[in-house]
């Protein structure tokens, strides 16, 4: 009878409890695992929750779409299906690892787009959406919506600008296991080496916020390793990071004008870097971290046999530095399509951030005889009016006091501007401009311009100087054409325009402003890793030029149209 009595009681609390509940989603499961990820089908679930309001997390249900989906008519082909058998679908566990709140701890609407955000940028996805499903009381149950890509397959990247050809071929899964770590084995060649390579990435760490990279390259020229480990600031509220880099590389490098090498050396570079941080978190969409950390850069140069050497030669440096710095950053972001990207979700960072680094480096500290003063500092925001305009702008400022020479060297100062107009719903316009002023570079660095910065009309590394600046309009057009269920296409009509001199040097040919015009084509797979598009480009050059042809074809795999 006292068991019956319970029983009773329990049914009556369950029933309260439901009828205190809100259904902020009726999608069901099955509904969700065909869900289709159209920008602002999901806004109404997110929009019923206050956005400042601290709720608790309740149920956190993940579901992973696989690649193909069988219920379209149109996806439902033999070749697809095969593929979704073969293909192993991410594991829930990650997609919990990855996002910021588990059940039973406190979340915001902020923590649920941010969470999703950081979805969206993982290469193992095509996109994803977080969608509350049910309000009880204080209580927020919540589904994970995700959708798998293919990771496992052997690559082949060719790019080809300013007359130069590279390519790399190999292995790389982007979601070894599922687990979304990485693993690449790779051959690559390109006009300055050749060499094989193993890169491994894991940024969770038995499913903990550990980042751990590696990187190993034997090369014709020397060699490369990289070992990066450590919690990163993984979150807008996370209030404490910490990690390490070591660097070690041993590479022969030149020094180009006109596109030709007219210099050689060996460079031997080795690297320290230890840092971390602590922040109050995120409070009204902004975010402060303090920072600091040790930094140790060895340069060592020597002389390639039977290569011309550069006049000067490289000087060594040693710099050893503690640092300090300070960083502030605005939560504002805006989802949109047909920006950089073809018919795929967009985040756009419209928030302001800064960052700024002072150091000291001397032979206390493990740098060499010469005391320097180090300055980092970096700025960016955007702008958005309406549906219409976008701005992005920024500037950097880096470089060091030589306190034995009394002056500045090493110094590189930016600024860019990036504008986008959504013309209609298929047409968008384009625009970049960018320049650049450096002062007293070590003799083994070099401002370049040339057909590997922008000037796509150009050979690579054609032009050198101490200032440079590149203007780049492009009118694209996002097109419905989707082959095959796997690509995407755009096309784009561009002209650029730019310089890269000495304010103080040689002028003439090679060093006047120059300009060119083009089109291009643009691929992008909605079935593999999210962070590739394909460039086919015809550029046309307008000013003549030493060694200029009369039309350059560039194929490059990049982030963004």
């Amino acid at each position: 009878m006292g068991a019956l009595l319970l029983c009773v009681l329990h049914i009556d609390v369950v029933r309260a409890h439901d009828a205190s509940c809100v259904e902020l989603s009726k999608l069901t499961h099955e509904e969700l695992a065909r869900y289709s990820f159209a920008v602002g089908k999901d806004a109404a679930a997110m929009q019923l929750l206050v956005p400042d309001h601290q709720y608790v997390t309740g149920e956190v249900r993940v579901i992973v779409q696989p690649i193909f989906d069988a219920s379209d008519p149109a996806e439902d082909q033999w070749l697809y299906r095969w593929v979704d058998r073969l293909h192993l679908n991410t594991r829930s566990e990650l997609i919990e690892a990855v996002i910021l709140f588990r059940p039973g701890e406190p979340v915001q609407v902020s923590t649920m787009l941010e969470s999703e955000r950081i979805l969206r940028a993982k290469s193992y996805l095509y996109d994803a959406r977080i969608i509350p499903r049910r309000l009880c009381g204080n209580r927020v149950d919540v589904d994970v919506v995700v959708r798998d890509v293919w990771t496992l397959y052997p690559s082949f990247d060719f790019s080809r600008s300013g007359g130069n050809n590279a390519y790399e071929y190999g292995i790389i899964d982007t979601n070894l296991l599922g687990a979304g770590q990485t693993l690449s084995v790779f051959f690559q060649k390109d006009e300055d080496r050749d060499g094989t390579g193993v890169w491994y990435q894991n940024p969770n760490v038995a499913g903990s916020r550990i980042a751990f990279e590696t990187l190993w390259e034997n090369n014709s020229d020397g060699s490369r390793y990289v070992v990066d480990v450590g919690q990163p600031f993984y979150g807008l509220d996370v209030r404490r990071a910490l990690g390490v880099r070591l660097e070690d590389t041993d590479q022969e490098q030149g020094l180009f004008v006109l596109g030709d090498k007219f210099a050689e050396f060996r460079q031997q570079y080795q690297q320290l870097g230890l840092g971390g941080g602590v922040s109050n978190g995120e409070h009204q969409g902004h975010t402060f971290r303090w920072l600091a950390g040790y930094a140790y850069e060895e340069h060592k140069f020597s002389a390639v046999p039977g290569a011309v050497p550069p006049n000067p030669f490289p000087v060594d440096r040693t710099l050893g530095y503690p640092w300090i710095g300070f960083a502030g950053i605005e939560d504002q972001f805006d989802k949109s399509v047909n920006v950089d990207r073809i018919f795929r979700t967009e985040d756009l960072d419209l928030g302001r951030k800064y960052n700024v680094l002072l150091g000291w480096s001397d032979d206390f500290f493990g740098g060499d005889d010469t005391r320097r003063a180090v300055l980092r500092a970096d700025y960016r925001d955007g702008i958005r009016r309406g549906d219409t305009h976008l701005l992005f702008y920024g500037t950097k400022l880096h470089g060091y006091w030589n306190f034995e020479l009394d002056q500045t060297e090493q110094v590189i100062a930016e600024a860019f501007a990036m504008y986008r107009q959504r013309q209609t719903g298929r047409f968008s316009l384009a625009g970049t401009l960018r320049g650049t002023v450096v002062h007293n570079l070590p003799t083994d660095l070099q401002l370049l311009g040339g057909g590997d910065t922008g000037l796509r009309g150009y050979p690579s590394r054609y032009q050198w100087g101490n200032r440079s600046f590149l203007v780049s309009l492009e009118e694209r057009y996002f097109s419905d054409i989707y082959i095959a269920r796997l690509l995407r296409l755009g096309f784009a009509m561009f002209v650029d325009a730019g310089r890269t001199w000495f304010s103080n040097g040689p002028s003439g040919d090679g060093f006047g402003v120059l300009a060119d015009v083009g089109f291009g084509v643009r691929f992008e797979s909605t079935r593999t890793r999210q962070d590739r598009v394909l460039h086919v480009d015809f550029a046309f050059p307008l000013v003549d030029g030493p060694d200029v042809e009369s039309m350059q074809i560039l194929v490059a795999v990049e982030e963004r149209f």
